[in-house]
Parts: C-alpha cells; sequence; structure tokens
C-alpha cells in the first residue's frame, strides 16, 4: 500500500497478467450466471462474436482490473470509486495485462485519480 507522501502523477500502478483460458471462462460463467454461449460455445460464438470466437465475460476483466486497484490501493475499503468503459472484448486464450496510472491527485481529500486499462 502507498504512502500520501509516496504517490506522484504519473506513477504506475504494478500491471499483472493472466492467460484466460476455457476453464477459466466455465468457472466463470457458473459462478456469476452469466451463462450467455458466446463465453463458452464455440458453434455460437462463431457466429455472434465480434471475434469469430469465444470471447471472456467483461466483467471478468473488471474483476481483475479491481484486484489490481486494490492490491495497490491497501484493499477494497480504500477505492472509492471505479468507472470502466468496454473498448474490445478479449478472446480466449489471450493473454491479458492488467495496470494503470495515476493521473490526479487531490492534496485536501487526499485522494487519487487513476487511470487503470486491461490490454491483451
Amino acid at each position: 500500500m502507498p504512502r500520501w507522501n509516496d504517490v506522484e502523477v504519473g506513477q504506475q500502478i504494478p500491471p499483472d497478467s493472466e492467460t484466460l483460458d476455457q476453464a477459466r471462462l466455465i468457472a466463470y460463467a457458473a459462478a456469476s450466471g452469466d451463462l450467455n454461449p458466446l463465453h463458452w460455445d464455440p458453434d455460437v460464438a462463431a457466429e455472434v462474436s465480434p471475434t469469430g470466437g469465444i470471447i471472456a465475460h467483461g466483467m471478468l476483466n473488471m474483476g481483475h482490473v479491481s484486484r489490481v486497484l486494490t492490491r495497490w490501493a491497501g484493499g477494497p475499503e480504500r477505492v472509492l470509486s471505479l468507472a470502466v468503459t468496454f473498448k474490445a472484448p478479449c478472446p480466449v486464450g489471450s493473454t491479458v495485462t492488467y495496470g494503470g496510472e495515476i493521473v490526479g491527485l487531490d492534496e485536501q481529500a487526499r485522494t487519487a485519480t487513476l487511470a487503470v486499462w486491461a490490454e491483451t
């Protein structure tokens, strides 16, 4: 967990990577109740997916971003909000790297604003 005096704009959040394999997506589908076949059925995904194949759940990736952010911040109670824009799907089998950067500091409130990301 960083100390307030040790953070500065431009500082990078330590990244983390994970390969999104089929078993992980099926486990997430079962745990989340999101059984959309786009995330587990290759025949359906071939017809409807923007990538032509199985893609990861957006919320699975958001969870990984949250994990990286809360690990850096020192716990979930230290994260005030998280807003996400999904720019592209992550195909099954891809390795996704999650990270971020401090883009603003509020000295009075002692809060940091971060840009966080996931990329394949």
